[in-house]
């Protein structure tokens, strides 16, 4: 006899991903947060069209579809971005740039909780704290190596694939990333 899952069996299967930005899709040299604010904000001096498709590059965004597509995990957003930008914000960012997948798929705890002394994994073991730990999840950080310093040497440190700065979410990232989930997703299941 088959074991039949209820949907809140599979919810319990469906995997987080905290997601950094800058160095992980961000990589462009000149296009950040300020341009994203300034086009949002409606100001004409700066290229909209530019921002949008440039902002996050084109095979970082295809190899996270990837994923999305593999796993298809909720997200959390692990990332100064949440400084600067709220949800409504980053959702909007996300839809033009082609990554509608996240901001679809935006966990209810859509952000990690940041203030002046926190770091990256000071955020995530708060977020898991607070929202996974009576109900463990699978979980993956793709951060990159400068924001995500604190994790190598850590317990999250087999959780996490580190990008490298100016370089973003290649393609040899995208099987490590895949790699971790497939073994993390299998052990929540039995």
């Amino acid at each position: 006899m088959q074991k039949s899952h209820s949907l809140r069996d599979d919810e319990k299967l469906r995997a987080v991903v905290f997601l950094d930005i800058d160095d992980v899709l961000c990589v462009h040299r000149t296009l950040n947060t300020r341009q994203v604010l300034a086009v949002l904000a409606g100001d004409n001096s700066v290229d909209a069209h530019e921002v949008w498709q440039q902002i996050f590059h084109a095979s970082a965004r295809d190899n996270l579809r990837q994923l999305h597509d593999e796993f298809t995990p909720e997200y959390v957003i692990s990332s100064s971005w949440t400084l600067h930008l709220n949800r409504e914000q980053l959702c909007e960012t996300f839809k033009r740039t082609g990554l509608e997948f996240v901001s679809d798929n935006l966990h209810e705890h859509w952000c990690t909780p940041r203030d002046d002394d926190s770091y990256r994994l000071t955020e995530i073991e708060a977020w898991l704290d607070t929202h996974a730990s009576l109900t463990p999840v699978s979980f993956l950080i793709l951060d990159d190596m400068l924001s995500g310093q604190s994790i190598p040497g850590s317990h999250l440190e087999d959780h996490a694939v580190l990008c490298d700065a100016w370089v973003g979410f290649t393609h040899p990232k995208l099987r490590t990333a895949q790699k971790i989930l497939r073994a993390k997703m299998k052990k929540a299941a039995r």
